[in-house]
């Protein structure tokens, strides 16, 4: 795994500065090993590539245009960047002067210009919020996200942006729309045909891990088949039906229990807390909290395989708008609510300045949300929870395993978005797009849902796991020793609070904590701004023994 920087500057000391930056900077602030190295340099010295990590990552290259930073001698040096439609591989602008800097890392750019430890509160009320960074915001003030769809260029530090034309093309529905839709994951998943081993797919009971599973069986790419669950849960069940029909090799990986000897199946769950906040920040780009599975740094690289499954597939079907439901007038009269709920809910943990510019940045979704509803609901997720969320997600997965996400290529979303919302809305396109590849596929039952369209397919009924196995989540059920820990982490972290409400930050930690998400979400946002974070790689951390309920 590797990050790419690039420097533009008015004239060679500027550029050659910035770039002793780059090499120099603290090795504690990126997720694999440094330090930076120059990969190119302009002939007149006014800008330079540079690279941080060991090498390209093997195998599978979108054919979008996603996150490419590239660079060339004419014109004295020119650095070009564009980002693809969903921008799940990012491009980040920050300026040092009358100099450009562009990296695919926040926290490197940061770090160059001097950045790092400058917090940009429309971070914390995003992470706070949906879950994610809205818009352009990156953990670090004056560091953007370039806009998905676009392009640029830098010459002698001067930066040029422009945007591409419009991602949807409206009218292309019914058979046509999920067949060119097909025909684009097609395409999107052919080059893995080439990558020289098999890929690995996570395969579900649901709609769009097999529709991913119909492409690669379509591509003729090899292929291993993976289900986590016990051998009787409903995705297992399932999963095998479609690896059969497909003729995929399919294995079940069942989760690892540990037992106590005295008979009565109590276990425990060993969680090292403080590693998971520190590395959450450091491993996601300070863009995702601690309570997703974002992984640590400096993975092993022998372990690396090429992952593709389902992700991304809401895409295909409304994205936000897909959790209104009923008739359209019962989802006009709902999304304004669920909008709301999604941005503001914990608002009141914002000091009243910050509360007051999160607010304003909102208001163009908000009066798009009145206007139109389920269209604004699905534009939200695609800029924002597609090109945010998953963006960090990426990036914190890539650094263990190289990661094959066909959904978001550039020509899958617009085939999908060129489809009306309503067949996407009720499974037509989904649907339509599975039997355009493998029609039995379509017939088959789903683990735990229904096609919304007709003819219903019955979910599977009588497999659930044996007493619930499998389902307890120690993130949310940690009990009042780690409780007690994160309330003193958070409030301990002084300089947390220039940004959020001390008392309302000190309801909400009171035990038991009845909204463990957004405790998760606020102790990730007190080793960022703390910058805790730096110490994600020092081996002492605050482990606890949580108690996994017997079956």
């Amino acid at each position: 795994m590797y990050f790419t920087l690039a420097v533009s500057g008015p004239d060679a000391a500027a550029c050659a500065e910035l770039t002793r930056r780059a090499c120099a900077a603290d090795l504690r602030a990126l997720p694999v090993p440094g330090p930076g190295r120059v990969a190119w340099r302009a002939p007149n010295g006014r800008a330079a590539l540079l690279v941080w990590g060991t090498g390209a990552p093997p195998g599978y290259v979108s054919r979008s245009a996603a996150g490419t930073i590239r660079v060339s001698d004419e014109a004295g040096g020119a650095v070009s960047v564009a980002t693809g439609v969903c921008r799940v591989d990012p491009v980040y602008l920050a300026r040092a002067g009358r100099a450009v800097v562009l990296s695919d890392r926040a926290s490197w750019a940061a770090a160059v210009t001097g950045k790092l430890s400058s917090p940009d509160p429309l971070l914390y009320a995003g992470v706070l919020g949906p879950g994610y960074p809205l818009g352009a915001v990156t953990p670090f003030a004056g560091v953007r996200a370039l806009a998905p769809g676009a392009s640029g260029r830098a010459v002698a530090g001067v930066f040029t942006e422009e945007r591409r034309p419009p991602l949807t093309e409206p009218g292309v529905g019914g058979a046509a729309g999920a067949a060119r839709t097909a025909a684009a994951l097609v395409e999107a998943v052919t080059p893995l045909r080439d990558a020289g081993r098999p890929v690995e797919l996570s395969l579900t009971g649901g709609k769009d891990s097999r529709l991913i599973a119909a492409a690669l069986a379509v591509a003729k790419v090899p292929t291993r088949a993976r289900t986590y669950g016990f051998a009787d849960h409903p995705d297992v069940l399932v999963a095998a039906q479609v690896a059969r029909e497909l003729g995929l090799e399919h294995e079940v990986a069942e989760p690892k229990t540990s037992a106590s000897g005295s008979g009565d199946a109590a276990a425990v769950q060993e969680v090292d807390v403080l590693a998971r906040l520190r590395a959450g920040v450091l491993v996601a780009d300070g863009m995702l909290s601690a309570f997703e599975n974002v992984g640590r740094p400096d993975p092993d690289p022998s372990e690396a395989a090429i992952a593709i499954g389902g992700h991304g597939g809401e895409l295909l079907r409304g994205g936000y708008a897909k959790l209104i439901p009923g008739s359209a007038a019962r989802r006009a009269a709902a999304s304004a609510e669920m909008f709301r709920r999604l941005t503001m809910r914990r608002v009141p943990l914002l000091r009243a300045r910050g509360r007051g510019s999160y607010l304003a940045t909102l208001a163009p979704w908000v009066a798009a949300v009145g206007a139109r509803p389920a269209r604004a609901l699905d534009d939200f997720y695609l800029v924002n929870r597609a090109g945010r969320w998953s963006a960090a997600a990426r990036q914190a997965y890539a650094i263990r395993s190289v990661l094959a996400q066909p959904f978001f290529d550039d020509q899958v979303v617009r085939a999908a978005r060129a489809v009306p919302l309503a067949e996407r809305l009720d499974d037509r396109l989904v649907r339509g797009a599975i039997r355009s590849l493998h029609a039995p596929l379509a017939d088959l039952p789903l683990a735990a849902d229904k096609w919304k369209c007709p003819p219903p397919v019955e979910p599977v009924v009588g497999g659930a796991a044996p007493g619930g196995r499998g389902r307890f989540d120690w993130r949310r059920a940690y009990g009042d020793e780690v409780a007690a820990f994160l309330r003193d982490y958070v409030l301990g972290a002084g300089e947390l609070f220039s940004i959020v409400s001390r008392p309302a930050a000190e309801k909400l930690l009171r035990l038991p904590h009845t909204d463990p998400t957004t405790v998760w979400a606020l102790a990730t946002l007190a080793a960022l701004r703390s910058g805790d974070w730096l110490n994600a790689r020092d081996p002492e951390g605050q482990t606890f023994a949580i108690p996994v309920p017997a079956a």
